[in-house]
């Protein structure tokens, strides 16, 4: 092998992209300053360039003395359990840009309740500390295998059960050593493999072509953690290796650049395509400085294969199509369709010349020296290997809904897309109630996760539901967590039974028993509430193992007896209406649920022997307060009284014949 050429596997990795496109979009909108919680990958001239324009990369300390409108970001090596406390006591707005790999190991240091964890990998390094901040208990950071054998010399295996994972990054053989070694340590092990697969074929393409190279150049920053590994490799397994953060740091190296026959260029997941392409282009300039005319000539010959995968410089944009330098004979030629399927988008606003691109060689025409190229197709590739990163880890995507598909008069699903991959959603999984149209969700964006792949077909299935009910599950131990006797809510009256009502007050429900629901006899609570009906209600009782909520209606303030003694008084006039017949009297109610007596001698200037023979159920009348019992809860009323001078005697009701 002689010349130059590229690892396949160089540059950003998914997470890196996702974080990095985040911010891209971010900027893009600049509706609110933004600020990164350290640099957002490990990359200086990147962070640099987000520095001018107008990032500002801060420590957790300063997380309180925030704006209050600011954006912050999450970098895609995590956080700790402590800043995202600190975030939400801030009330900012925040978008988590780790990586979903890294999101998949809090989940399993989270699990590890009753086990101690461990972490193989660097306990300085943010992702770990961020990982071992998740795990609930005992927790152990080691650096490798020299550490656990220094750690563990001389013990006996142990029962105790422990949870072991890997910094994402880690070096696979060292790995591969270190769960053996655990696993003769403790007897009872639950071993995680969460090295990243992508660094894992990284460092295992390295490992391959390294060895037959002169010299191996890795592209990356010297605080990248993966980068240090693939330069490690590449010294252990190559003739000669060199490790660059840009371009720039090729100058004292011109010798050893113009000695080498064959040189391999590979790259960390925090380093950017346009960094990649630089140190390439600047590395053939040092190599031809000394070459022949004949060389040179023969080197632009060098031809690429239909499928190859490369990095190219664009060099005319126009409304339909980009031109492309690929260091070749062969001038690539990108049209709009092998772009994006979108319509209504500007290339020449998009795109410039000078820009980096990403592109798949798809036909060769040597006849008039071009290549078809395609930048959709690699995105195709890139957004089916998210799809699949998002099944491993169990990542919550966004989406919008193109189509709904449905069999003659049944909904078989809808089909949600995801950059360029497209997710069948079966009803069952919707979130729509059974038989239920699911046209409603056409052109809506929902949040889904990925429940299955077939990876020979490029096909997923997704789910709403299970994001709704994670989200519901979530918003329930919320709101138990914070429950309190006395807490009041407008609730919302979702089924009536014999026996009481079942209240929604946000994720949960409780039961208003039917003794609430009335202050006087009890009444069917279908004759008290409706479906649908906004209620007050206040927490009375709760269970925390069935998680079972008593919910109270009645309040003091409630009381019709409160609410008569706040509002009325002896000797006031009010409009009454008859709600019974008694052979001594009628009953009227006076406000509900509180009701009053007009005896025999007080319905007429005379005494009536029938009340029936003068009021029926259902009449309004006027009436004068004339007695109030309050330890006795009853209430004298008196149509005489209006009908004769003030003065005349009013007769008192016997005992046994008063209002209850």
């Amino acid at each position: 092998m002689n010349g130059i050429r590229v690892a396949k596997h160089a540059g950003f990795c998914p997470g890196v992209s996702r974080a990095v496109e985040l911010m891209e979009q971010a900027i893009a909108e600049q509706s609110k300053p933004i600020y990164c919680l350290g640099e957002l990958i490990h990359n200086r001239t990147f962070t640099e360039s987000l520095r001018e324009r107008g990032v500002c990369f801060i420590t957790p300390e300063e997380i309180p003395s925030l704006p209050k409108d600011a954006l912050l970001f999450i970098r895609a090596h995590g956080a700790t359990g402590e800043v995202y406390r600190m975030i939400r006591e801030s009330g900012l707005s925040y978008v988590d840009a780790t990586c979903p790999y890294v999101q998949k190991i809090h989940r399993i240091a989270a699990s590890a309740t009753d086990a101690k964890f461990i972490i193989i990998g660097d306990k300085d390094h943010p992702e770990v500390q961020g990982i071992v901040s998740a795990a609930p208990g005992e927790t152990a950071v080691y650096s490798g295998l020299a550490e656990l054998e220094q750690t563990f010399a001389g013990c006996a295996p142990m029962d105790d059960p422990v949870v072991l994972a890997v910094q994402t990054t880690f070096h696979t053989e060292e790995w591969k050593k270190c769960q053996k070694f655990i696993k003769s340590v403790y007897t009872h092990s639950k071993i995680s493999d969460t090295i990243c697969s992508i660094t894992e074929n990284r460092q295992k393409e390295v490992r391959e072509l390294a060895k037959d190279s002169d010299l191996t150049v890795v592209v990356g920053s010297r605080n990248s953690s993966n980068t240090v590994k693939l330069f490690r490799i590449a010294k252990e397994v190559g003739r000669d290796a060199l490790q660059v953060e840009t371009a720039a740091d090729l100058a004292p190296h011109k010798a050893l650049l113009r000695g080498a026959k064959s040189i391999l260029i590979t790259a960390g997941a925090s380093a950017p395509g346009s960094i990649i392409q630089e140190v390439i282009n600047t590395m053939a300039d040092i190599r031809n400085e000394e070459v022949s005319f004949a060389e040179l000539l023969e080197a632009s010959f060098k031809t690429l294969h239909t499928g190859d995968k490369v990095t190219g410089i664009v060099s005319a944009v126009s409304a339909s199509e980009l031109k492309v330098d690929l260091g070749t004979k062969h001038t690539g030629i990108l049209v709009y369709d092998e772009i994006t399927d979108e319509s209504g988008i500007d290339l020449t606003e998009k795109y410039h010349v000078g820009d980096s691109i990403e592109v798949v060689c798809i036909k060769f025409s040597d006849s008039d020296g071009t290549v078809q190229l395609s930048s959709k197709r690699l995105d195709v590739s890139k957004h089916w290997e998210a799809i699949k990163a998002a099944h491993e880890s169990g990542e919550i995507l966004t989406g919008v809904v193109k189509e709904v598909i449905r069999k003659e008069d049944t909904f078989s699903g809808v089909v949600v897309t995801k950059g360029t991959s497209r997710v069948f959603i079966p009803a069952s999984q919707s979130g729509v109630a059974k038989g239920e149209s699911l046209e409603p969700l056409k052109g809506q964006k929902v949040n889904f996760k990925v429940i299955d792949i077939n990876e020979d077909r490029k096909r997923a299935v997704g789910s709403i539901k299970a994001v709704q009910r994670a989200e519901k599950k979530q918003a329930e131990e919320e709101f138990y967590k914070n429950i309190e006797i006395g807490q009041k809510y407008v609730g919302t009256v979702r089924a009536i039974m014999n026996y009481g009502a079942f209240v929604n007050i946000g994720p949960v429900d409780g039961m208003v028993h039917i003794s609430e629901l009335s202050w006087g006899r009890l009444r069917p609570p279908a004759e008290v509430l409706t479906i649908g009906q906004k209620l007050n209600v206040f927490i009375k009782g709760y269970d925390p193992e069935t998680k079972r909520i008593s919910l109270g209606y009645k309040t003091p303030e409630s009381d019709p007896w409160t609410i008569f003694t706040n509002n009325y008084s002896i000797g006031d006039v009010v409009d009454v209406k008859i709600v019974s017949l008694m052979p001594f009297g009628a009953f009227a109610e006076i406000i509900p649920e509180l009701d009053g007596l007009i005896h025999n001698s007080q319905i007429a200037a005379k005494a009536v022997n029938n009340p029936a023979s003068v009021l029926n159920v259902g009449d309004k009348v006027t009436v004068k307060i004339v007695g109030v019992d309050l330890e006795a809860k009853r209430i004298n009323l008196s149509i005489k009284a209006l009908l004769e001078p003030e003065e005349a005697p009013v007769e008192e009701a016997p005992a046994e014949e008063a209002a209850e």
